[in-house]
């Protein structure tokens, strides 16, 4: 990570503050969050000062220039079409408007530290017909003290990191940084366009507890915390349930999350999904499980926990997390998600709502009482899919809303 991060970071950081204040764009993109992480990575040697500084400084000078230039050529008439795709509202862009026009240099220097009018208002300063001189010379100061500000915020962030690591855990403080930002997104999107439900408020909050879960017991089991304690007492006494009957349930159990049988059970919900014309959630389970596997896979090479040496079936990749139960939660949570409401009868809603919880609760109870997985494997796995899934979800309602946007927009056919 450490090469990847010498050898194409600065690439990324350079792409990331043009685009943070690109045209609109810049609105969602997350480039100032990704600067403040370039330097987190000043302080830990990875990267360094000056050259980190020179780059973001350029790549926020080229995005305000592309939205002048754009501005100039285009007028209000690209901002009125394509603003409501980034959640910008008119009472927005009036503000930066008058602004601009009474107070130019502190509409595009501070304007630079607000998320709304950072990628707004050079657009206004090219429709507005702002002198070219005067706005390269505030662009080049903005640019300058932003990349700078915040680069130092990353900094000191660093520091915190490394005196906060020590009582709270590295994986736990940086999820609290993580948690804040997604909240930061949702309440910001809500409040433009007032898009998400309540059930999309339960989503956030499992959400945000799941990462907070995961990150715990992350940082125990990597750090050789309490947690471990618990894995070997958990490991010892399963031992004492096992006889043939329950061991032939239990195999039988896993074997419905093994990799085979849920891809084939997820090509069978897809196509169930496709014939009820839920293409939102067959998009859904494509990308939560296609995201599941992955994510599983890079957390076990990069922590190469082994297995339990006393298990009762053989398996023999790494152990953290439990891939069964993370693909099994995700699994059976979509298939909840997808079809809790259409069934009618209470009781039998009741039943499939058990059901769907019990199968993934219960395969991830399997690898316990196998002795494949440690406790901490699993916990972290029902932990791990409930955060992937929920993130997904609140991220599909807000493509749908643009989608929607840009279908409603389209000419219709003669």
């Amino acid at each position: 990570m450490e090469q990847l991060l010498n050898h194409w970071g600065y690439y990324l950081l350079l792409l990331a503050s043009l685009f943070e204040t690109a045209p609109l764009v810049g609105m969602l993109i997350p480039g100032q969050t990704l600067v403040i992480a370039g330097g987190f990575f000043v302080k830990l040697g990875i990267l360094h000062f000056a050259p980190l500084i020179f780059i973001v400084s350029i790549g926020a000078i080229l995005g305000d220039t592309i939205g002048y230039l754009i501005g100039r050529k285009y007028g209000y008439r690209f901002i009125a079409k394509y603003g409501k795709y980034f959640f910008l509202k008119e009472s927005n862009f009036e503000k930066v408007q008058k602004l601009m026009h009474g107070h130019t240099g502190k509409s595009l220097i501070i304007g630079r530290f607000n998320s709304i009018t950072r990628a707004i208002a050079p657009l206004i300063a090219g429709s507005s017909k702002v002198d070219a001189k005067k706005f390269f010379l505030y662009n080049i100061v903005g640019g300058i003290l932003w990349a700078f500000a915040f680069v130092m915020l990353g900094y000191i962030f660093g520091q915190s990191y490394e005196i906060a690591s020590k009582y709270v855990g590295s994986l736990f403080f940086i999820a609290v940084i993580l948690s804040v930002i997604i909240v930061y997104i949702y309440r910001f999107i809500n409040k433009q366009q007032h898009l998400f439900k309540k059930y999309h408020l339960y989503a956030l909050s499992i959400c945000i507890i799941s990462l907070y879960a995961f990150s715990e017991i992350a940082d125990e089991v990597f750090e050789k915390g309490f947690i471990v304690n618990i894995d070997q007492w958990v490991n010892t006494n399963v031992q004492l349930l096992w006889n043939p009957l329950l061991n032939a349930i239990m195999i039988f159990i896993t074997n419905i999350g093994g990799l085979i049988n849920i891809i084939t059970l997820s090509i069978a919900l897809f196509a169930g999904l496709m014939m009820a014309k839920k293409k939102y959630n067959a998009a859904l389970l494509l990308l939560g499980m296609g995201g599941g596997i992955l994510t599983v896979e890079i957390i076990k090479s990069i922590g190469e926990r082994l297995r339990p040496d006393n298990s009762l079936i053989q398996v023999s990749d790494y152990s953290f997390p439990s891939g069964h139960t993370t693909m099994s939660t995700i699994f059976f949570s979509l298939l909840l998600y997808s079809f809790k409401d259409d069934i009618k009868n209470p009781i039998l809603k009741k039943l499939f709502i058990f059901g769907c919880i019990a199968l993934f609760v219960l395969i991830g109870f399997s690898r316990i009482y196998l002795n494949v997985h440690w406790f901490s494997d699993v916990m972290a796995g029902f932990s791990l899919g409930l955060f992937w899934l929920t993130l997904l979800i609140l991220i599909f309602k807000v493509t749908i809303f643009l989608a929607k946007l840009r279908k409603k927009d389209l000419p219709k056919k003669s």
